[in-house]
């Protein structure tokens, strides 16, 4: 399996974290973040690294820094990026990150806090993962019509969270991904515990239910999915 977006950064030991999955993206945040995404890839043959910076590090944008890390080895996505607030900053930001993704090549991982027209309006690439998604069936279905990847984490398994089930019941097989967030958004009946990679086990069980398939088919589609955005051999 693998999981398609955590912050292995957090973690003293990473190779406890991440043992018996195929493969996992570490997402940096900022200059910082990222520079321990690219060292965390090239220690453990399982890790691969997103370069960028998130609404929330808005100030740790280096950015000759940031382009000297897209070229390192094993860097397979530029962000975390994204929308909190939808503020001219925050777009200006947003912006940028785009625009390494042009030069670069690579797909775009997409961080969005109610702010999708914002996004629209901002995003002409095809090759985005929308992170963490918590959209409604319409947004969902406008990410789908521009070719993007949907991914599916911790959330889904909320007990409150039944529009975004009937949400992840839609998404083409070939649009999704799923994903921990790790060390955040531990899903049920972990949830309130400190995450780890290896419970994206736990998200695919809850989405095989939602979906009326198998474990091993979500595992199976979404693996692919997977290996189709970022490149993974």
């Amino acid at each position: 399996m693998i999981d398609a977006h955590c912050h292995l950064q957090e973690f003293e030991n990473p190779s406890e974290v991440i043992s018996g999955l195929e493969a996992v993206i570490c997402c940096g945040s900022g200059v910082k973040s990222s520079q321990k995404a690219v060292e965390l890839a090239s220690k453990y043959k399982e890790v691969f690294a997103t370069v960028g910076v998130h609404p929330e590090d808005i100030n740790d944008r280096d950015e000759k820094e940031l382009r000297k890390l897209l070229k390192m080895p094993k860097v397979v996505a530029v962000g975390e990026c994204g929308l909190d607030t939808g503020s001219d900053e925050e777009v200006d930001l947003f912006k940028f990150n785009i625009e390494l993704a042009k030069e670069t090549g690579l797909p775009l991982v997409v961080h969005c806090r109610n702010q999708f027209e914002k996004v629209f309006e901002a995003l002409d690439l095809d090759r985005v993962q929308m992170h963490c998604f918590t959209g409604n069936m319409e947004q969902m279905q406008e990410c789908v019509r521009r070719g993007w990847y949907i991914g599916l984490g911790g959330i889904v398994t909320f007990k409150s969270s039944h529009e975004l089930r009937e949400v992840a019941k839609e998404i083409p097989e070939d649009r999704l991904l799923i994903e921990t967030d790790a060390p955040y958004l531990a899903p049920e009946p972990v949830r309130g515990s400190r995450n780890t990679p290896q419970n994206v086990k736990i998200v695919a069980a809850k989405i095989s239910e939602v979906r009326g398939t198998s474990i091993n088919q979500i595992e199976e589609i979404t693996t692919q999915n997977a290996r189709r955005l970022f490149g993974l051999s």
